[in-house]
């Protein structure tokens, strides 16, 4: 049975760009649906698990880093920025709202496939990289890989790819400390770049999830110099 082709949302009010891009992107192979606007893409992502975003900064009712924010609670699926704003303060603010890659417009449309491909071949590998283990206990808390899930006394905790990633290579590091560079560089495969304090943000949602504070078998402690620890007592 062939799998199915990745889905990507295209956000971007421009309808004509919105409409070529998404051509452009079905020739490769790739499903695409287009939302026009911030309060759409929404409603759209409800109905719908894209497994990467194209979004633009300036919607007519709202903007791409605001809307980034809202997709990242429920998804780690990669995020491109597609958009006319190019600052260097714009560019740091789309990869600190968890953005994955900015493009600026004008940009060549084989760029832009190119950008697509690596991003979901990324998203993908790191997927397989969680498959290729099977449980682990600690405590309360399992780590379910197959299923990349992880349980506090039975009770499925809800963490993304990426919190499930970070969560693992920690465990699997037990009383060791990791930077914070090295928890992204193995998570997201690429360098941390800009954005400092993703695994900061990462690891807090992660600990709220886990509930910790509740929690005397483990614990994640965040030492200084941006190195985070999974310790056992």
């Amino acid at each position: 049975m062939s799998q199915p082709s990745p889905l990507i949302m295209m956000v971007e009010d421009e309808i004509d760009l919105a409409r070529l891009n998404a051509r452009m992107l079905e020739r490769k192979g790739y499903d695409v649906i287009i939302a026009n606007t911030a309060s759409e893409a929404l409603a759209l992502s409800e109905k719908n698990e894209p497994d990467l975003y194209v979004l633009d900064v300036e919607l007519p009712d709202g903007d791409g880093f605001s809307l980034c924010e809202e997709f990242r609670q429920n998804t780690d699926a990669p995020i491109l920025f597609l958009t006319g704003k190019s600052e260097t303060k714009d560019k740091i603010t789309g990869l600190r709202t968890g953005g994955d890659y900015y493009l600026t417009k004008p940009y060549d449309y084989d760029e832009l496939i190119v950008v697509v491909e690596s991003l979901l071949r990324r998203e993908e590998q790191t997927r397989k990289k969680i498959a290729d283990v099977s449980v682990i206990k600690r405590g309360p808390l399992v780590l379910k890989l197959r299923e990349g899930k992880a349980y506090i006394n039975d009770r499925n905790v809800g963490l993304t790819a990426k919190e499930f990633a970070i969560l693992v290579l920690l465990v699997q590091n037990e009383e060791k400390g990791l930077l914070n560079e090295t928890i992204y560089k193995t998570v997201w495969e690429t360098d941390m770049g800009v954005d400092t304090g993703i695994i900061r943000k990462h690891i807090s949602t992660i600990k709220k999830k886990l509930g910790v504070e509740d929690i005397d078998d483990f614990d994640i402690i965040s030492e200084y110099g941006g190195i985070y620890r999974f310790t056992t007592t």
